[in-house]
């Protein structure tokens, strides 16, 4: 019987065989068929559906408990029983040597860190602890055990919750000196930059080294880490502080972190990497084109060049991926 660590794995690696041209589109289905190795299907669709829903109804019940009361120092009590109940019961399910409530367990568990993590928040504010020592506990104290679990019981949901409050975290850090504004926890977009590009690394090395013991891990850091490592970019080509060197030194940063992540996705057969990588560089070209004909051309005309633009690009990109392809042996 195939697991589901195999079907995931092979998933992953017939796209690969598919995009590099190692095997026809009707051996890609014919494998996915026979192994059932589909990455996100519509079962998969439903059930992220029905874990959102449950997510939400989950914190709406909790805020509607803690409303009741009127009350933040109750609300902060309940968060942290019901955190520390859920937190118990999703490590006995996922203790189970049978692995029988794979997905089940790890939304528990993760629910259960969400709500205990929250309830110590709210119980610092209201004790009156300074939000300086608060990030200061957050980064050495909490990130650190949510790490742990994640690793302990391969569990995504809690290595995307890591990995945010990691960069909230850092986001944060710079704010208790006054600098800047926080925008979408990018306090100082340079120093975000720098963390970004090491929970990039984390990923790749992950992927080359760590991958079949830690699942799809590799993908949670690379995509967490190139779109922070982009937005951070994109917000110094937009606006870049005094002293931090000017807009067209950025402009040209982003375009070749952009052309890498190109470069790397083809090394790495990784469409995420490359995905990121076209993505961040359309957006460069268009905000560049924005910033110089938005205020000079009537909007019709401003959409339908950019719109032809885009198109005789595409063109002339699948033009040049059939020269190569025909090129190579």
């Amino acid at each position: 019987m195939v697991t589901r660590a195999v079907r995931e794995r092979l998933a992953q690696d017939i796209g690969g065989w598919l995009t590099d041209g190692l095997i026809s589109p009707e051996a890609h289905a014919l494998l996915e068929e026979r192994y059932q190795a589909r990455t996100f299907g519509v079962g998969q669709a439903v059930k992220y559906l029905g874990i959102s829903g449950g997510l939400l109804a989950f914190f709406g019940l909790l805020g509607l408990a803690a409303a009741s009361f009127q009350s933040m120092a109750t609300a902060a009590v309940i968060l942290l029983l019901v955190g520390a109940g859920l937190t118990w019961w999703g490590v006995l399910l996922s203790l189970d040597p049978l692995a029988r409530r794979g997905a089940s367990s790890s939304t528990v568990l993760a629910l259960g860190v969400a709500s205990a993590t929250l309830g110590v928040g709210l119980a610092a504010n209201q004790l009156g602890v300074r939000d300086e020592t608060l990030v200061v506990i957050t980064g050495t104290a909490v990130l650190p055990v949510v790490g742990l679990l994640a690793y302990r019981f391969r569990n995504l949901f809690l290595l995307v919750l890591a990995l945010l409050g990691f960069f909230h975290w850092v986001g944060s850090w710079t704010a208790m000196v006054g600098r800047s504004t926080y925008e979408l926890s990018i306090q100082d977009p340079r120093l975000m930059c720098g963390a970004a590009l090491l929970v990039v690394s984390v990923g790749v090395w992950h992927e080359l080294r760590l991958r079949p013991r830690t699942g799809r891990f590799f993908q949670v850091y690379q995509a967490l880490g190139l779109a922070y490592l982009n937005l951070s970019l994109l917000i110094l080509t937009i606006d870049s502080p005094h002293g931090w060197g000017s807009q067209p030194l950025w402009i040209a940063a982003l375009a070749l972190v952009a052309v890498c992540q190109i470069v790397a996705g083809a090394r790495l057969h990784s469409g995420l990497f490359t995905g990121f990588g076209v993505t961040a560089l359309a957006l460069n070209i268009y905000t560049r084109y924005f910033e110089s004909f938005w205020d000079r051309l009537h909007p019709g005309a401003f959409f339908l060049l950019g719109g032809l633009a885009l198109f005789a690009a595409g063109v002339a990109c699948e033009l040049l991926m059939k020269r190569v392809r025909a090129v190579s042996p």
